[in-house]
């Protein structure tokens, strides 16, 4: 995944056309259901990072001096072992605060969820332990049959994700490369994504809707902290400091919601 060279680039001619003059063209369309409205609201939701991508459940993290040669990616610091699992679905809560002009509205919200991860090692060892993704979002909407109650939209937008892994990390061994005890540290791993998706809202008046929608996330996580308690660590590719990487946690997402306005 490249967000610098493609989703990024997206976004931004997104974000061009939502300042652009097709704001102000539309803002002269006196027959829009929903004028202005700042509002804040409640989703329910249902998240996971997929397991086709470097989440899989079969792969580690390991920093130091010593390299385990097995594993794809490293990190070039201290020493310190951390799994990377697999996350299965699960359903969580959010909270949104937007603003809405004519047929475009931006977003902030929080998402949580709490799931089950689960790791396979040598010997078809199987480690499970809870976890928790959250992430902060910034999203644009673009809403279409705008002098109905009933108002489809699309949207786009970026996260800051983070994954937090009960128990998940050691630290190793600097000679041997080697765990120097069981996975006793929790780890987090924290990246940047970029979000599409599509939805439908449904007004009752402009003070209450109910809103339901999709959302793709593409996710590089290129930051952790495990055992080694040494803050963010950049991920490198085979120890190398300059050819910097991410995992790839992508995931489909799922919301149900309420928004309320304020006066």
């Amino acid at each position: 995944m490249n967000l610098k060279n493609t989703g990024f680039l997206v976004l931004a001619l997104f974000i061009g056309l939502f300042t652009s003059k097709v704001w102000a063209q539309d803002d002269d369309n006196n027959a829009d259901y929903i004028k202005s409205r700042t509002y804040i609201g409640v989703l329910g939701t249902s998240s996971t990072i997929d397991q086709w991508g470097d989440f899989n459940g079969q792969e580690t993290l390991t920093m130091g001096a010593t390299q385990v040669q097995t594993t794809p990616v490293t990190i070039y610091s201290d020493e310190e072992q951390t799994i990377i699992p697999s996350i299965g679905r699960n359903f969580g809560f959010g909270a949104l605060l937007g603003h809405r002009e004519g047929p475009w509205a931006a977003e902030i919200s929080f998402w949580r969820s709490d799931h089950t991860a689960s790791w396979t090692g040598g010997g078809s060892v199987t480690f499970t332990t809870p976890a928790s993704l959250q992430s902060v979002n910034i999203d644009f909407k673009r809403y279409f049959f705008t002098e109905l109650p009933t108002q489809p939209f699309i949207l786009m937008g970026m996260s800051f994700p983070w994954l937090w892994v009960r128990q998940a990390s050691t630290l190793i061994d600097i000679n041997s490369g080697t765990p120097v005890a069981v996975m006793s540290n929790d780890a987090t791993m924290s990246g940047l994504g970029l979000n599409l998706g599509a939805g439908l809202e449904i007004y009752v008046g402009d003070g209450f809707s109910i809103l339901g929608g999709v959302e793709q996330r593409w996710t590089g996580f290129n930051q952790t902290n495990g055992a080694a308690k040494i803050g963010n660590n950049s991920i490198y590719f085979d120890g190398n400091p300059k050819d910097v990487g991410s995992l790839e946690g992508d995931g489909l997402n799922l919301y149900v919601g309420t928004t309320i306005g304020i006066p």
